[in-house]
């Protein structure tokens, strides 16, 4: 059957291959002989993923025979997500990711990332010395040759000492010369990051920066905002779930941050912004205080996902400086109260209102076309929305009325874990449901 096979045409047998989704049964194929050894490797090598030191290890001897072609340039996708308690060998892989001249993705979490083991007793000493061979593996130049084609970075760190890791530490990733999108977490960013980055302003090709959970000094998020030429994709998730760390910089404002923003608003297409600022801020004058233009001048923006108490929402969405072209607008409110009570029942919450009036929108945003109003709840299923037929009414009434403005109105439901962001290797993502929506006056059945 073997000897049958691989007399088809090279053309045929690498669509056989491709096909083959059973990584076992590829690996046995790969050993009949050197042709589908050729053939077989560079699918099996492809896409890597990494979750245990034993897997580490076994990986590491195969990188290690050095026979054409040398099976670490056939790596183009590496997903090191450890798990805790079984990660001790993952050093073996660091010194030969310089060797993956071909590696396009590299995923990275440390096992204290996941929030469920962070605060375990139990400790292991040698997370350093892996940091350690990571630091190498970004700051050494020679040790880093690898990453040079590298399109897509993810870090999601924490150590076993503290929860929070030094970008300074792994400055090199923020100029890598091929990189398009850099998601981390769980990092500090201070003043000392910027020495050296504005020989790089507006030279890098990265369209995708993904900020979750992290300390960022004003001046650190101008420096690293001014380094893409022509960013397309912000997440600004800055410390919206954990306390901050103790750190003698200040973190950027809400005003600050904007002003960062400032430097792309000729190419950014889609923001999400969460802040702990006014999160849970019920000072709404407070708000009014962001200076210039806001977001009239982000001609690109398209896409926007806000708190339902940011800053953005009361002071640019509803004036003249709302962008002029945005299409989506995502609203999250993380109250318990419903999306309709206007004050809502949250005491913290007296000041935010629910849904925003649709005259307002249709007069400062004249080419929005969508309205997602999503409702985070802890529970599984949380309160129903409209046990009241008026309250029902009243958002059918809602919903006709963004119509007739060319807007359609969704209302989504989030039922959550116990996890927080970053959402980790294994762990349950929040699911949005759609529990109305206007075009056709739809409610769910389990929030009526």
């Amino acid at each position: 059957m073997v000897s049958t096979l691989l007399s088809l045409p090279t053309e045929l047998l690498l669509d056989v291959v491709e096909a083959v989704d059973d990584a076992a049964s590829l690996r046995s194929f790969a050993l009949t002989c050197k042709l589908a050894r050729l053939v077989a490797e560079p699918v099996l090598y492809r896409a890597v993923l990494v979750n245990t030191g034993s897997q580490a290890s076994c990986l590491a001897q195969a990188l290690r025979q050095q026979q054409p072609p040398t099976r670490a340039e056939l790596v183009h996708t590496l997903d090191l997500r450890s798990e805790y308690g079984e990660d001790a060998d993952l050093g073996a892989l660091t010194p030969l990711v310089g060797e993956m001249i071909q590696l396009r993705a590299l995923s990275m979490e440390s096992p204290f990332a996941n929030y469920g083991y962070w605060r375990s007793s139990e400790g292991q000493d040698w997370w350093e010395s892996l940091i350690q061979g990571y630091r190498t593996m970004f700051l050494d130049a020679q040790c880093g040759a690898g990453l040079q084609n590298l399109t897509s970075l993810t870090i999601h760190w924490s150590g076993h000492t503290s929860r929070f890791w030094l970008l300074t530490e792994f400055k090199p990733i923020l100029t890598l010369p091929a990189l398009q999108s850099l998601t981390i977490s769980c990092a500090i960013l201070d003043d000392d990051l910027t020495d050296g980055l504005a020989t790089f302003a507006g030279t890098t090709p990265l369209t995708h920066l993904e900020l979750i959970e992290c300390f960022v000094s004003p001046k650190a998020l101008t420096a690293v905002l001014a380094l893409p030429r022509a960013l397309q994709s912000c997440h600004l998730g800055i410390m919206r779930h954990h306390r901050i760390p103790s750190t003698n910089c200040h973190q950027a404002s809400p005003e600050q941050q904007l002003e960062a923003l400032h430097q792309q608003r000729h190419s950014l297409q889609q923001l999400i912004w969460v802040d702990d600022h006014f999160a849970y801020d019920t000072d709404v004058h407070r708000v009014f205080t962001i200076p210039g233009n806001g977001l009239s001048d982000f001609t690109e923006l398209h896409t926007l996902t806000l708190d339902g108490a940011s800053a953005l929402l009361f002071s640019t969405l509803f004036s003249e400086c709302a962008p002029p072209n945005l299409d989506r607008l995502r609203i999250i409110r993380h109250d318990k109260g419903t999306l309709l009570d206007h004050p809502t029942d949250s005491v913290a919450y007296t000041r935010i209102p629910g849904i925003p009036p649709p005259i307002a929108l249709h007069q400062y945003l004249p080419r929005l076309h969508y309205l997602d109003l999503v409702f985070s709840s802890l529970s599984r299923y949380g309160d129903r929305l409209w046990t009241n037929p008026d309250r029902r009414d009243c958002v059918k009434r809602l919903g006709e009325d963004y119509q007739a403005r060319g807007i359609r109105l969704a209302i989504f439901a989030v039922f959550r874990s116990s996890y927080i962001p970053p959402y980790l290797f294994g762990e349950e993502v929040p699911v949005e449901v759609p529990v109305y929506r206007a075009e056709d006056a739809w409610f769910s059945p389990e929030m009526t």
